[in-house]
């Protein structure tokens, strides 16, 4: 799934755990199913297995629907607890055999889709956070690129600058307050 993707993904994903209802519920079932039955099959070869675990992580994620407004990425949050769950009922392996590093690699290893796609949101993230700072005042600029980008204390900063730490913190606090909104 590329960036457009995701967000169709997340823009569904929103509608549902906002609005709470059926057609959202559907249109994200609809997306991610293929997605997820293309995975699961790379998992087992046991195609019937496969959908009852698929239906049975959308049958969690309805039921559950009033916990789900802080998945923040639910591309990963949805294809992990699937991969888990199919795991779990046994897709895995055929028969019953000791697990080896091998193994255990083959399954929390990112597939090359989901390291794209990790990426993808970090630089999404990390534009939106670029873009919520740049609207900060410049002192507020400056003293979160001194607190968190420098990595100085308050005492560090209120020397450099000629503020006093408590106005320091308070600005700063400010600062993650409006960046928190911004981002939100």
């Amino acid at each position: 799934m590329g960036a457009r993707g995701t967000e169709e993904i997340r823009a569904l994903w929103t509608a549902f755990v906002n609005n709470r209802s059926e057609q959202d519920f559907y249109a994200l079932y609809r997306q991610f199913f293929p997605y997820l039955l293309s995975i699961g099959l790379k998992i087992s070869a046991d195609r019937d297995l496969v959908k009852d675990v698929l239906n049975q992580q959308f049958l969690q994620l309805w039921q559950q629907r009033e916990r789900l407004q802080d998945i923040e990425f639910p591309l990963t949050y949805v294809t992990t607890s699937f991969r888990r769950k199919l795991i779990k009922e046994g897709g895995a392996f055929s028969t019953i055999q000791e697990l080896t590093d091998e193994h255990l690699q083959l399954f929390t290893e990112l597939s090359p889709e989901q390291v794209s796609l990790h990426r993808e949101e970090d630089v999404l993230l990390q534009q939106r956070i670029t873009n919520a700072i740049q609207r900060l005042t410049e002192r507020k600029q400056l003293l979160i690129r001194l607190k968190y980008f420098e990595g100085l204390s308050y005492a560090e900063i209120a020397a450099k600058t000629g503020l006093s730490e408590r106005t320091i913190y308070n600005k700063v606090h400010e600062a993650i307050k409006e960046l928190r909104r911004e981002l939100n």
